[in-house]
Protein backbone atom coordinates (compact mmCIF):
# COMPACT_ATOMS: atom_id res chain seq x y z
CA UNK A 1 0.00 0.00 0.00
CA UNK A 2 1.47 3.73 -1.00
CA UNK A 3 1.81 5.96 2.09
CA UNK A 4 1.39 9.43 1.35
CA UNK A 5 4.06 11.51 3.52
CA UNK A 6 4.61 15.19 4.34
CA UNK A 7 7.27 17.49 3.32
CA UNK A 8 8.07 19.42 6.41
CA UNK A 9 10.48 22.81 6.07
CA UNK A 10 13.51 22.85 8.36
CA UNK A 11 13.32 18.78 9.05
CA UNK A 12 15.94 19.38 11.30
CA UNK A 13 15.09 21.58 13.46
CA UNK A 14 11.56 19.63 14.05
CA UNK A 15 10.71 15.73 14.92
CA UNK A 16 7.82 14.16 13.67
CA UNK A 17 7.25 12.89 16.88
CA UNK A 18 6.66 15.99 18.81
CA UNK A 19 4.14 18.05 16.75
CA UNK A 20 3.97 20.01 19.82
CA UNK A 21 7.34 21.20 20.12
CA UNK A 22 7.86 21.57 16.55
CA UNK A 23 4.82 23.83 16.01
CA UNK A 24 5.57 26.06 19.37
CA UNK A 25 9.16 26.64 18.48
CA UNK A 26 7.97 27.45 14.81
CA UNK A 27 5.46 29.85 16.12
CA UNK A 28 8.30 32.00 18.20
CA UNK A 29 11.03 31.59 15.10
CA UNK A 30 8.29 33.14 13.00
CA UNK A 31 7.50 35.85 15.20
CA UNK A 32 3.88 35.49 15.30
CA UNK A 33 4.17 34.73 19.30
CA UNK A 34 6.69 35.94 21.74
CA UNK A 35 7.67 33.91 24.66
CA UNK A 36 5.40 35.39 27.19
CA UNK A 37 2.55 34.83 25.03
CA UNK A 38 4.09 30.73 24.20
CA UNK A 39 4.09 30.79 28.35
CA UNK A 40 0.40 31.90 28.76
CA UNK A 41 -1.04 29.78 26.05
CA UNK A 42 1.05 26.28 27.42
CA UNK A 43 -0.56 26.92 30.93
CA UNK A 44 -4.23 27.63 29.42
CA UNK A 45 -3.62 24.31 27.30
CA UNK A 46 -2.49 22.23 30.22
CA UNK A 47 -5.22 23.45 32.99
CA UNK A 48 -7.83 23.23 30.26
CA UNK A 49 -6.60 20.36 28.39
CA UNK A 50 -7.07 21.38 24.53
CA UNK A 51 -4.67 21.50 21.75
CA UNK A 52 -1.97 24.55 21.76
CA UNK A 53 -3.19 26.27 19.02
CA UNK A 54 -6.44 26.24 20.19
CA UNK A 55 -4.90 28.04 23.65
CA UNK A 56 -3.59 30.32 21.50
CA UNK A 57 -6.87 31.47 20.05
CA UNK A 58 -8.37 31.35 22.78
CA UNK A 59 -6.10 34.06 24.31
CA UNK A 60 -6.59 36.19 21.46
CA UNK A 61 -3.22 36.26 20.20
CA UNK A 62 -3.87 34.23 16.66
CA UNK A 63 -7.03 33.09 14.81
CA UNK A 64 -7.97 29.83 13.61
CA UNK A 65 -7.40 31.03 9.80
CA UNK A 66 -4.02 32.45 10.72
CA UNK A 67 -2.78 28.91 12.50
CA UNK A 68 -4.10 27.17 9.40
CA UNK A 69 -1.98 29.60 7.23
CA UNK A 70 0.94 28.90 9.17
CA UNK A 71 0.47 25.01 9.60
CA UNK A 72 0.06 25.12 5.08
CA UNK A 73 3.32 26.72 4.71
CA UNK A 74 5.10 24.54 7.60
CA UNK A 75 4.01 21.76 6.32
CA UNK A 76 3.09 21.72 2.82
CA UNK A 77 -0.41 21.01 3.35
CA UNK A 78 -2.94 22.78 0.92
CA UNK A 79 -5.67 24.66 2.99
CA UNK A 80 -9.34 24.25 1.96
CA UNK A 81 -12.25 25.91 2.61
CA UNK A 82 -15.34 23.72 3.29
CA UNK A 83 -17.61 25.72 3.27
CA UNK A 84 -17.50 25.81 -0.69
CA UNK A 85 -16.96 22.07 -0.91
CA UNK A 86 -19.78 19.73 -1.28
CA UNK A 87 -19.63 16.17 0.41
CA UNK A 88 -21.33 13.66 -1.62
CA UNK A 89 -22.46 10.53 0.80
CA UNK A 90 -20.93 8.46 -1.08
CA UNK A 91 -17.25 9.72 0.58
CA UNK A 92 -18.67 11.04 4.31
CA UNK A 93 -19.62 6.89 4.26
CA UNK A 94 -15.87 6.57 4.16
CA UNK A 95 -14.85 7.02 7.48
CA UNK A 96 -17.42 6.46 10.82
CA UNK A 97 -18.88 9.24 12.41
CA UNK A 98 -17.13 8.15 15.64
CA UNK A 99 -13.72 8.63 14.14
CA UNK A 100 -14.84 11.69 12.73
CA UNK A 101 -15.39 13.21 16.20
CA UNK A 102 -12.70 12.00 17.94
CA UNK A 103 -9.81 13.03 15.73
CA UNK A 104 -11.72 16.65 14.13
CA UNK A 105 -11.28 15.45 10.54
CA UNK A 106 -13.31 14.95 7.42
CA UNK A 107 -13.17 13.23 4.37
CA UNK A 108 -13.62 15.35 1.59
CA UNK A 109 -12.88 13.19 -2.06
CA UNK A 110 -11.75 10.20 -2.83
CA UNK A 111 -9.64 10.13 -6.65
CA UNK A 112 -7.75 6.64 -7.77
CA UNK A 113 -7.97 5.20 -4.70
CA UNK A 114 -6.75 7.29 -2.28
CA UNK A 115 -9.07 9.68 0.12
CA UNK A 116 -8.60 12.67 1.03
CA UNK A 117 -9.03 14.10 4.85
CA UNK A 118 -9.06 17.49 5.85
CA UNK A 119 -7.62 18.01 9.34
CA UNK A 120 -7.33 21.25 11.87
CA UNK A 121 -3.99 20.78 13.14
CA UNK A 122 -0.86 18.47 11.86
CA UNK A 123 -0.68 14.93 12.09
CA UNK A 124 1.80 12.95 14.25
CA UNK A 125 2.90 9.14 13.34
CA UNK A 126 0.60 7.46 15.67
CA UNK A 127 -2.53 9.53 14.32
CA UNK A 128 -0.91 8.77 10.80
CA UNK A 129 -0.71 5.47 11.59
CA UNK A 130 -4.25 4.62 13.28
CA UNK A 131 -6.07 6.24 10.51
CA UNK A 132 -4.52 4.02 7.70
CA UNK A 133 -5.42 1.09 9.52
CA UNK A 134 -8.73 1.80 10.39
CA UNK A 135 -9.35 3.31 6.76
CA UNK A 136 -7.52 0.69 4.81
CA UNK A 137 -6.46 3.00 1.89
CA UNK A 138 -4.07 5.32 1.07
CA UNK A 139 -5.12 9.13 1.97
CA UNK A 140 -3.27 12.32 1.98
CA UNK A 141 -4.64 15.62 4.35
CA UNK A 142 -5.79 18.71 3.70
CA UNK A 143 -6.03 21.62 6.37
CA UNK A 144 -9.15 23.17 7.25
CA UNK A 145 -10.34 25.53 10.70
CA UNK A 146 -11.51 23.70 13.45
CA UNK A 147 -15.21 25.94 12.77
CA UNK A 148 -15.36 25.01 9.22
CA UNK A 149 -14.99 21.03 10.24
CA UNK A 150 -17.58 21.02 12.91
CA UNK A 151 -19.97 22.51 11.11
CA UNK A 152 -19.17 20.17 7.95
CA UNK A 153 -19.65 17.38 10.48
CA UNK A 154 -22.87 18.67 11.72
CA UNK A 155 -24.39 18.90 8.30
CA UNK A 156 -23.25 15.58 6.83
CA UNK A 157 -23.47 13.56 10.05
CA UNK A 158 -26.09 14.95 12.01
CA UNK A 159 -28.28 15.86 9.89
CA UNK A 160 -32.08 17.66 11.26
CA UNK A 161 -34.78 14.57 11.81
CA UNK A 162 -36.84 18.00 10.86
CA UNK A 163 -35.87 20.23 8.03
CA UNK A 164 -37.52 23.47 9.20
CA UNK A 165 -40.42 24.99 10.69
CA UNK A 166 -42.90 23.94 8.01
CA UNK A 167 -42.20 20.26 8.62
CA UNK A 168 -43.33 20.74 12.29
CA UNK A 169 -45.87 23.00 11.29
CA UNK A 170 -46.94 19.66 8.83
CA UNK A 171 -47.06 17.94 11.39
CA UNK A 172 -49.06 19.98 13.74
CA UNK A 173 -51.51 19.71 11.34
CA UNK A 174 -52.08 15.65 11.88
CA UNK A 175 -48.88 14.08 9.87
CA UNK A 176 -46.67 11.69 11.05
CA UNK A 177 -43.44 13.24 13.10
CA UNK A 178 -39.88 11.61 11.98
CA UNK A 179 -37.94 9.79 14.13
CA UNK A 180 -34.81 11.57 15.90
CA UNK A 181 -33.84 13.96 17.95
CA UNK A 182 -33.26 17.82 17.64
CA UNK A 183 -29.36 18.71 18.19
CA UNK A 184 -30.27 20.96 21.57
CA UNK A 185 -29.33 17.54 23.81
CA UNK A 186 -31.07 18.86 26.54
CA UNK A 187 -32.58 21.56 28.63
CA UNK A 188 -32.27 21.86 32.24
CA UNK A 189 -33.95 24.02 34.65
CA UNK A 190 -32.10 26.55 36.42
CA UNK A 191 -33.75 25.73 39.98
CA UNK A 192 -33.33 22.17 41.40
CA UNK A 193 -31.90 19.44 40.05
CA UNK A 194 -34.48 17.77 37.68
CA UNK A 195 -33.71 17.89 34.02
CA UNK A 196 -36.19 18.20 31.11
CA UNK A 197 -34.66 16.09 28.11
CA UNK A 198 -36.10 16.43 24.60
CA UNK A 199 -38.57 14.05 23.22
CA UNK A 200 -40.43 13.23 20.06
CA UNK A 201 -43.22 16.05 20.52
CA UNK A 202 -43.92 18.85 17.98
CA UNK A 203 -44.28 21.31 20.01
CA UNK A 204 -41.38 20.49 21.88
CA UNK A 205 -38.81 20.15 18.92
CA UNK A 206 -40.27 23.27 17.48
CA UNK A 207 -39.10 25.06 20.66
CA UNK A 208 -35.96 23.00 20.27
CA UNK A 209 -35.47 24.11 16.35
CA UNK A 210 -35.83 27.85 16.94
CA UNK A 211 -33.49 27.79 19.76
CA UNK A 212 -31.09 25.58 17.51
CA UNK A 213 -31.26 27.82 14.52
CA UNK A 214 -30.88 30.84 16.66
CA UNK A 215 -27.41 29.27 17.84
CA UNK A 216 -26.03 28.67 14.26
CA UNK A 217 -27.06 31.72 13.33
CA UNK A 218 -24.50 33.41 15.60
CA UNK A 219 -28.07 35.42 17.09
CA UNK A 220 -27.50 37.21 19.96
CA UNK A 221 -31.17 37.37 20.84
CA UNK A 222 -34.53 35.43 20.34
CA UNK A 223 -37.76 37.18 19.82
CA UNK A 224 -41.21 35.81 19.97
CA UNK A 225 -43.76 38.37 19.56
CA UNK A 226 -47.34 37.79 19.44
CA UNK A 227 -49.07 39.65 16.41
CA UNK A 228 -52.72 40.56 15.86
CA UNK A 229 -53.03 36.98 13.72
CA UNK A 230 -49.23 35.13 13.79
CA UNK A 231 -46.64 34.59 16.09
CA UNK A 232 -43.69 36.40 14.73
CA UNK A 233 -39.99 34.79 15.07
CA UNK A 234 -37.26 37.00 14.93
CA UNK A 235 -33.27 37.06 15.52
CA UNK A 236 -31.09 39.49 16.28
CA UNK A 237 -27.72 39.30 14.55
CA UNK A 238 -24.77 41.22 14.24
CA UNK A 239 -26.86 43.91 16.10
CA UNK A 240 -30.05 44.01 13.68
CA UNK A 241 -33.08 41.85 13.96
CA UNK A 242 -34.04 39.51 10.92
CA UNK A 243 -37.06 37.61 10.56
CA UNK A 244 -36.91 34.21 10.92
CA UNK A 245 -40.40 32.64 10.80
CA UNK A 246 -43.74 33.30 10.80
CA UNK A 247 -45.95 30.68 12.68
CA UNK A 248 -49.85 30.36 13.18
CA UNK A 249 -51.32 32.10 15.88
CA UNK A 250 -53.51 29.19 17.35
CA UNK A 251 -49.34 27.50 18.22
CA UNK A 252 -48.74 30.72 20.44
CA UNK A 253 -49.80 29.67 23.48
CA UNK A 254 -48.13 26.42 23.51
CA UNK A 255 -44.89 27.87 22.34
CA UNK A 256 -44.72 30.51 24.88
CA UNK A 257 -45.70 27.78 27.95
CA UNK A 258 -43.54 25.28 26.43
CA UNK A 259 -40.42 28.40 27.40
CA UNK A 260 -41.55 29.56 30.17
CA UNK A 261 -41.05 25.94 31.57
CA UNK A 262 -38.22 25.51 30.56
CA UNK A 263 -37.23 28.88 32.30
CA UNK A 264 -38.97 28.20 35.64
CA UNK A 265 -41.48 30.51 35.12
CA UNK A 266 -45.12 30.32 36.35
CA UNK A 267 -46.95 29.45 33.17
CA UNK A 268 -50.70 30.49 34.90
CA UNK A 269 -49.25 33.96 35.52
CA UNK A 270 -49.62 36.45 32.51
CA UNK A 271 -50.68 39.65 33.50
CA UNK A 272 -47.24 40.92 34.90
CA UNK A 273 -43.62 40.20 33.92
CA UNK A 274 -41.54 37.57 34.62
CA UNK A 275 -37.78 36.48 34.33
CA UNK A 276 -36.29 33.36 33.83
CA UNK A 277 -32.70 30.97 32.87
CA UNK A 278 -32.68 28.21 30.72
CA UNK A 279 -29.35 26.23 30.70
CA UNK A 280 -28.52 24.04 27.12
CA UNK A 281 -25.44 22.47 26.15
CA UNK A 282 -25.30 22.77 22.94
CA UNK A 283 -22.63 20.53 20.68
CA UNK A 284 -20.07 20.80 23.65
CA UNK A 285 -20.69 24.04 24.56
CA UNK A 286 -22.65 25.51 27.75
CA UNK A 287 -25.05 28.04 26.84
CA UNK A 288 -27.00 30.19 29.38
CA UNK A 289 -30.52 31.74 28.15
CA UNK A 290 -31.80 34.45 29.69
CA UNK A 291 -35.83 34.77 29.26
CA UNK A 292 -37.68 37.67 29.57
CA UNK A 293 -41.45 37.43 29.30
CA UNK A 294 -43.76 40.97 28.28
CA UNK A 295 -47.49 41.19 28.42
CA UNK A 296 -48.83 42.94 25.71
CA UNK A 297 -52.12 43.41 24.03
CA UNK A 298 -51.77 40.32 22.15
CA UNK A 299 -50.30 37.68 24.76
CA UNK A 300 -47.04 37.41 26.37
CA UNK A 301 -43.52 38.87 24.17
CA UNK A 302 -40.71 36.82 24.81
CA UNK A 303 -36.72 37.53 24.63
CA UNK A 304 -34.37 35.57 25.05
CA UNK A 305 -30.62 36.39 24.96
CA UNK A 306 -28.41 33.75 24.47
CA UNK A 307 -24.56 33.83 26.33
CA UNK A 308 -22.04 31.21 26.23
CA UNK A 309 -20.77 30.62 29.78
CA UNK A 310 -17.21 29.47 28.27
CA UNK A 311 -17.18 32.93 25.78
CA UNK A 312 -13.42 33.29 25.01
CA UNK A 313 -12.27 36.87 27.09
CA UNK A 314 -11.54 39.36 24.10
CA UNK A 315 -8.40 40.80 24.18
CA UNK A 316 -8.15 44.79 23.81
CA UNK A 317 -6.06 44.51 20.89
CA UNK A 318 -8.52 43.13 19.13
CA UNK A 319 -11.49 45.35 20.20
CA UNK A 320 -10.99 47.28 16.86
CA UNK A 321 -8.88 50.45 18.91
CA UNK A 322 -6.53 52.38 16.42
CA UNK A 323 -3.10 52.94 17.91
CA UNK A 324 -4.05 55.85 19.85
CA UNK A 325 -6.91 55.01 21.52
CA UNK A 326 -5.45 51.70 22.73
CA UNK A 327 -2.31 53.18 24.54
CA UNK A 328 -4.79 56.18 25.61
CA UNK A 329 -7.12 53.73 26.93
CA UNK A 330 -4.22 51.33 28.74
CA UNK A 331 -3.00 54.40 30.32
CA UNK A 332 -6.32 54.91 31.97
CA UNK A 333 -6.83 51.28 33.15
CA UNK A 334 -3.43 51.10 34.68
CA UNK A 335 -4.21 54.56 36.72
CA UNK A 336 -4.12 53.08 41.09
CA UNK A 337 -6.88 54.60 41.13
CA UNK A 338 -9.97 56.75 39.76
CA UNK A 339 -12.89 56.44 37.84
CA UNK A 340 -13.42 54.76 33.90
CA UNK A 341 -16.95 54.79 32.57
CA UNK A 342 -17.93 53.31 29.23
CA UNK A 343 -21.01 55.08 27.79
CA UNK A 344 -23.58 53.92 25.30
CA UNK A 345 -26.85 52.53 24.28
CA UNK A 346 -27.94 48.60 25.19
CA UNK A 347 -25.93 46.34 23.26
CA UNK A 348 -23.10 48.38 22.66
CA UNK A 349 -20.66 46.04 23.69
CA UNK A 350 -19.99 47.74 27.06
CA UNK A 351 -19.64 44.51 29.41
CA UNK A 352 -17.14 43.29 26.59
CA UNK A 353 -14.79 46.11 26.57
CA UNK A 354 -15.32 46.00 30.44
CA UNK A 355 -14.14 42.51 30.43
CA UNK A 356 -11.41 43.03 28.50
CA UNK A 357 -10.11 45.66 30.81
CA UNK A 358 -10.49 43.02 33.61
CA UNK A 359 -8.91 40.62 31.57
CA UNK A 360 -5.97 42.86 30.81
CA UNK A 361 -5.64 43.81 34.70
CA UNK A 362 -6.03 40.55 36.24
CA UNK A 363 -2.82 39.78 37.73
CA UNK A 364 -1.93 37.44 41.02
CA UNK A 365 -1.41 40.50 42.63
CA UNK A 366 -3.79 42.46 42.01
CA UNK A 367 -7.33 41.91 43.50
CA UNK A 368 -10.69 42.50 41.59
CA UNK A 369 -14.25 42.78 42.70
CA UNK A 370 -17.37 42.75 40.75
CA UNK A 371 -20.86 43.94 41.30
CA UNK A 372 -22.99 42.94 38.11
CA UNK A 373 -26.65 42.31 37.52
CA UNK A 374 -26.66 39.78 36.42
CA UNK A 375 -23.14 38.09 36.34
CA UNK A 376 -22.97 37.40 31.87
CA UNK A 377 -19.87 35.25 31.99
CA UNK A 378 -17.55 33.71 34.89
CA UNK A 379 -14.10 35.14 35.39
CA UNK A 380 -11.54 32.98 36.45
CA UNK A 381 -9.66 34.38 39.47
CA UNK A 382 -12.20 37.27 40.10
CA UNK A 383 -14.55 37.38 42.70
CA UNK A 384 -17.91 38.16 41.58
CA UNK A 385 -21.15 39.43 43.17
CA UNK A 386 -24.43 39.18 41.21
CA UNK A 387 -26.89 41.73 42.64
CA UNK A 388 -30.22 40.40 44.00
CA UNK A 389 -32.43 43.21 45.08
CA UNK A 390 -35.17 40.92 46.61
CA UNK A 391 -32.98 40.64 49.47
CA UNK A 392 -31.62 43.88 49.42
CA UNK A 393 -28.36 43.17 47.76
CA UNK A 394 -28.05 45.75 45.57
CA UNK A 395 -25.25 47.68 44.01
CA UNK A 396 -25.06 50.51 46.84
CA UNK A 397 -24.86 47.43 49.17
CA UNK A 398 -22.52 45.07 47.55
CA UNK A 399 -20.22 48.33 46.65
CA UNK A 400 -20.02 49.33 50.66
CA UNK A 401 -18.80 45.78 51.63
CA UNK A 402 -16.31 45.54 48.86
CA UNK A 403 -14.70 48.32 50.20
CA UNK A 404 -13.97 45.97 53.64
CA UNK A 405 -12.60 43.28 51.55
CA UNK A 406 -9.35 45.57 50.22
CA UNK A 407 -9.71 45.09 46.67
CA UNK A 408 -7.28 47.08 44.14
CA UNK A 409 -9.66 47.26 41.44
CA UNK A 410 -13.92 47.41 41.34
CA UNK A 411 -16.19 46.69 38.48
CA UNK A 412 -19.76 47.84 38.74
CA UNK A 413 -22.00 46.52 36.64
CA UNK A 414 -23.56 50.08 35.94
CA UNK A 415 -24.34 53.45 37.70
CA UNK A 416 -28.18 53.52 37.68
CA UNK A 417 -28.75 56.41 40.46
CA UNK A 418 -27.46 59.15 42.92
CA UNK A 419 -26.12 56.63 46.28
CA UNK A 420 -24.47 54.03 43.24
CA UNK A 421 -22.89 56.86 42.23
CA UNK A 422 -21.91 58.80 45.53
CA UNK A 423 -20.24 54.72 46.80
CA UNK A 424 -18.21 54.42 43.53
CA UNK A 425 -16.71 57.82 43.53
CA UNK A 426 -15.89 57.41 47.21
CA UNK A 427 -14.00 54.24 46.46
CA UNK A 428 -12.26 55.85 43.90
CA UNK A 429 -11.12 58.85 46.33
CA UNK A 430 -9.76 56.22 48.62
CA UNK A 431 -7.28 54.76 46.26
CA UNK A 432 -9.53 52.42 44.49
CA UNK A 433 -9.59 51.86 40.81
CA UNK A 434 -13.39 52.11 39.31
CA UNK A 435 -14.50 50.56 36.06
CA UNK A 436 -18.49 51.17 35.01
CA UNK A 437 -20.87 51.44 32.97
CA UNK A 438 -23.52 54.49 31.91
CA UNK A 439 -26.26 54.76 29.48
CA UNK A 440 -25.81 58.44 27.94
CA UNK A 441 -25.21 58.76 24.08
CA UNK A 442 -21.71 60.37 24.21
CA UNK A 443 -18.57 60.66 26.71
CA UNK A 444 -19.18 64.17 26.79
CA UNK A 445 -22.75 63.69 28.16
CA UNK A 446 -21.47 61.92 30.99
CA UNK A 447 -20.23 64.60 33.08
CA UNK A 448 -23.67 66.35 32.83
CA UNK A 449 -25.65 62.91 33.70
CA UNK A 450 -23.10 62.80 36.36
CA UNK A 451 -24.23 66.10 37.97
CA UNK A 452 -28.12 65.69 37.07
CA UNK A 453 -27.60 62.83 39.03
CA UNK A 454 -27.26 65.29 41.93
CA UNK A 455 -22.76 64.39 42.14
CA UNK A 456 -21.19 67.48 43.28
CA UNK A 457 -19.23 68.64 41.03
CA UNK A 458 -15.84 68.98 42.42
CA UNK A 459 -16.34 64.89 43.30
CA UNK A 460 -16.48 64.00 39.63
CA UNK A 461 -14.26 66.09 38.47
CA UNK A 462 -11.54 64.90 41.18
CA UNK A 463 -12.30 61.23 40.42
CA UNK A 464 -12.93 60.77 36.91
CA UNK A 465 -10.26 59.46 34.60
CA UNK A 466 -11.78 58.94 31.26
CA UNK A 467 -15.24 58.24 29.80
CA UNK A 468 -15.63 56.15 26.53
CA UNK A 469 -18.16 56.26 24.56
CA UNK A 470 -19.05 53.24 22.15
CA UNK A 471 -21.31 51.73 19.59
CA UNK A 472 -20.95 48.38 17.38
CA UNK A 473 -21.18 48.33 13.63
CA UNK A 474 -20.90 45.06 11.26
CA UNK A 475 -17.97 44.47 9.80
CA UNK A 476 -18.14 43.77 6.27
CA UNK A 477 -17.80 40.27 5.23
CA UNK A 478 -14.41 39.48 3.39
CA UNK A 479 -16.00 36.38 1.08
CA UNK A 480 -17.94 38.97 -0.55
CA UNK A 481 -16.47 42.16 -0.37
CA UNK A 482 -16.66 44.53 -3.63
CA UNK A 483 -15.80 48.57 -3.73
CA UNK A 484 -18.76 50.50 -4.02
CA UNK A 485 -19.09 54.15 -5.61
CA UNK A 486 -21.03 56.78 -3.34
CA UNK A 487 -22.92 59.66 -5.27
CA UNK A 488 -22.23 63.47 -3.55
CA UNK A 489 -26.24 63.31 -2.81
CA UNK A 490 -25.96 59.72 -0.74
CA UNK A 491 -22.93 61.46 1.38
CA UNK A 492 -24.18 65.00 1.90
CA UNK A 493 -27.58 62.48 2.96
CA UNK A 494 -25.58 60.91 5.30
CA UNK A 495 -23.58 63.84 6.63
CA UNK A 496 -19.95 63.50 5.46
CA UNK A 497 -17.75 66.24 3.83
CA UNK A 498 -17.92 65.34 0.33
CA UNK A 499 -14.29 66.80 -0.15
CA UNK A 500 -13.29 65.10 2.73
CA UNK A 501 -14.34 62.05 0.84
CA UNK A 502 -14.09 62.05 -2.66
CA UNK A 503 -10.50 60.08 -2.97
CA UNK A 504 -11.33 57.45 -0.89
CA UNK A 505 -12.47 53.96 -2.00
CA UNK A 506 -15.00 52.31 -0.45
CA UNK A 507 -16.67 49.11 0.06
CA UNK A 508 -19.39 46.49 0.98
CA UNK A 509 -20.42 42.61 1.14
CA UNK A 510 -22.24 41.85 -2.01
CA UNK A 511 -23.98 38.77 -0.25
CA UNK A 512 -23.17 35.28 -0.40
CA UNK A 513 -23.80 32.05 1.61
CA UNK A 514 -21.17 32.98 4.62
CA UNK A 515 -23.12 36.29 5.67
CA UNK A 516 -26.51 34.44 4.31
CA UNK A 517 -26.92 36.88 1.53
CA UNK A 518 -26.88 40.24 4.25
CA UNK A 519 -23.30 41.80 3.11
CA UNK A 520 -21.58 41.60 6.62
CA UNK A 521 -20.29 39.04 9.31
CA UNK A 522 -19.28 40.02 12.70
CA UNK A 523 -19.00 43.39 14.72
CA UNK A 524 -16.26 45.68 15.59
CA UNK A 525 -16.60 48.60 17.74
CA UNK A 526 -16.11 52.53 17.13
CA UNK A 527 -15.16 54.48 19.80
CA UNK A 528 -15.18 57.61 21.67
CA UNK A 529 -12.70 58.50 24.32
CA UNK A 530 -12.04 61.68 26.09
CA UNK A 531 -9.75 61.35 28.88
CA UNK A 532 -9.56 64.18 31.27
CA UNK A 533 -7.18 66.57 32.17
CA UNK A 534 -6.82 70.19 33.84
CA UNK A 535 -9.20 71.83 31.44
CA UNK A 536 -11.76 69.38 31.59
CA UNK A 537 -11.60 69.38 35.15
CA UNK A 538 -11.97 72.87 35.70
CA UNK A 539 -14.56 73.00 33.19
CA UNK A 540 -16.53 70.08 35.09
CA UNK A 541 -16.25 72.08 38.33
CA UNK A 542 -17.75 74.77 36.83
CA UNK A 543 -20.15 73.23 35.22
CA UNK A 544 -19.55 73.90 31.54
CA UNK A 545 -22.07 72.82 28.92
CA UNK A 546 -20.94 69.55 27.20
CA UNK A 547 -20.93 70.80 23.74
CA UNK A 548 -18.15 73.02 25.72
CA UNK A 549 -16.64 70.26 26.99
CA UNK A 550 -16.87 68.13 23.37
CA UNK A 551 -14.91 71.18 21.71
CA UNK A 552 -12.18 71.02 24.20
CA UNK A 553 -11.99 67.51 24.17
CA UNK A 554 -11.70 66.74 20.79
CA UNK A 555 -8.68 69.40 20.56
CA UNK A 556 -7.04 67.56 23.77
CA UNK A 557 -7.10 64.30 20.73
CA UNK A 558 -10.80 62.87 21.16
CA UNK A 559 -12.09 61.44 18.21
CA UNK A 560 -16.00 61.36 17.75
CA UNK A 561 -18.04 57.90 16.92
CA UNK A 562 -18.48 59.27 13.85
CA UNK A 563 -14.45 59.91 12.41
CA UNK A 564 -14.00 56.57 14.21
CA UNK A 565 -16.37 55.20 12.00
CA UNK A 566 -15.37 57.10 9.04
CA UNK A 567 -11.59 55.91 9.57
CA UNK A 568 -13.20 52.42 9.89
CA UNK A 569 -14.99 52.33 6.36
CA UNK A 570 -12.16 54.23 4.79
CA UNK A 571 -10.21 51.11 5.85
CA UNK A 572 -12.43 48.54 4.33
CA UNK A 573 -13.65 47.25 7.85
CA UNK A 574 -17.55 48.50 7.49
CA UNK A 575 -19.64 50.47 5.08
CA UNK A 576 -20.41 54.52 5.28
CA UNK A 577 -24.33 53.16 5.41
CA UNK A 578 -23.25 51.25 8.49
CA UNK A 579 -21.66 53.64 10.03
CA UNK A 580 -24.26 56.46 9.19
CA UNK A 581 -27.13 54.12 10.64
CA UNK A 582 -25.16 53.53 13.92
CA UNK A 583 -24.39 57.22 14.17
CA UNK A 584 -26.81 58.94 12.15
CA UNK A 585 -25.95 63.10 10.97
CA UNK A 586 -24.36 64.15 14.48
CA UNK A 587 -20.61 64.04 14.70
Amino acid sequence: MKFYTYHLHNTSKFDMKDPVYKIEHALLNKGLINKEQLDKAKAVQAKERIKLQDAIVKLGYLTHSEIIQFFSSQYDLPVIDLDKTNVTPEIISLVPVQLVKKHLILPVSKDNGVITIAISSPPDLGFIDNLRFMLNADFKCVLATPDTIKKAIHKYYEPEPLESVDSLLKELSGREAPPGSLEIEQIEKPLGESKVIEDEGPIIQLVSLIMNKAIVSRASDIHVEPLSNRLRVRYRIDGVCQEADVLPKQLQDSIISRIKILANIDISEKRRPQDGRIGINYQGKDLDIRVSCLPSIYGESVVMRLLEKSTILMNLKYLGFYENDYKRFQSIIKKPNGILLITGPTGSGKTTTLYAAINELNKGDTKIITAEDPVEYTLRGINQCEVNDKIGFNFPTILRTMLRQDPNIILVGEIRDAETADTAIAAALTGHLVLSTLHTNDAPSAVTRLIDMGIKPFLIASSLQGIMAQRLVRTICTNCKESVKYSPEQLLEMGFEIEVLKDYSFYKGKGCKNCNNIGYYGRIGIYELLEMNETLRDMTYRMAATEEIRKVAKASGMTSLKEDGLRKAKDGKTTLDEVFRVTGIEA
